[in-house]
């Protein structure tokens, strides 16, 4: 069934803002009496609804009973990113939703080569948080993963206190795989570098604060890459550790 996100979901009548009432008329292409599933991230709920009404003012819905979301990810997973540049961004929150993340980070490195100003900044991060609402939307999760920054990595490495911490560096030699069967099913961490990898100074103050360096192979993968062999990794567990919980 079609999903669409619809915020202070309530069982009954409903009259849905321009936004969403755009997105179910032209995009889903829903008219009088079409149904679909819709969802509200903050409150992890979801319900069948029924377009009853197509005016001016927006699409008028009625909701039937709200109950918890079919598919909701831990909110234990959290990847900080190096800003990369281009679209590769776009892509990475994308993955990142589908594989159950709960959080993504963006942090400005040594190497990063993209430099946005706070006004260009927070643009994008709206951007970005768009696409994993849409990412949620198409992949079935009734929650949806925060995305933060760009923020210094100083600030980001010390946000992750009790949680299971790893820097994936292709110069470690340490494998990732024993160590993370190990932290699941509790929170996990992790650290990626942009194009280019981080520094090796950058590695060491991870290391300084707890956060463990690890590798996960012998090739050279791109940024991209590397954020989507982990989290799929996680995903394999889970489903030995049942971290991914269907409600």
């Amino acid at each position: 069934m079609r999903r669409a996100k619809v915020s202070g979901l309530r069982s009954g009548t409903m009259t849905l803002p321009a936004a969403v009432s755009h997105h179910l008329g032209h995009v889903l292409r829903l008219r009088s009496g079409d149904t679909f599933t819709a969802f509200d991230p903050a409150a992890r709920t979801e319900a069948v609804a029924t377009v009853v009404g197509e005016g001016d003012s927006g699409m008028t819905i009625e909701v039937g009973i709200c109950g918890p979301g079919a598919v909701v990810a831990t909110e234990t997973l959290a990847l900080v990113q190096g800003l990369p540049k281009g679209d590769k961004a776009d892509a990475i929150v994308r993955d990142a939703t589908e594989l159950g993340v709960s959080q993504v980070t963006f942090v400005a490195t040594a190497r990063s080569i993209v430099k946005l100003d706070p006004a260009r900044a927070e643009a994008r991060r709206e951007r970005w948080q768009r696409i994993a609402e849409e990412a949620a939307r198409q992949c079935g999760r009734t929650d949806v993963p925060t995305v933060n920054g760009p923020i210094t990595l100083e600030a980001a490495l010390g946000a992750f206190g009790d949680t299971a911490r790893f820097t994936l560096y292709e110069e470690a030699t340490v494998p990732l795989g024993p160590l993370l069967a190990g932290a699941l099913p509790g929170p996990v961490a992790f650290l990626v570098g942009p194009e280019g990898g981080l520094a090796a100074d950058e590695v060491r103050s991870a290391e300084a604060l707890g956060w463990r360096t690890v590798s996960i192979g012998p090739f050279v993968l791109r940024t991209e890459t590397v954020a989507a062999a982990v989290l799929g990794a996680v995903r394999v567990l889970a489903t030995l550790e049942d971290t991914c919980i269907p409600q």
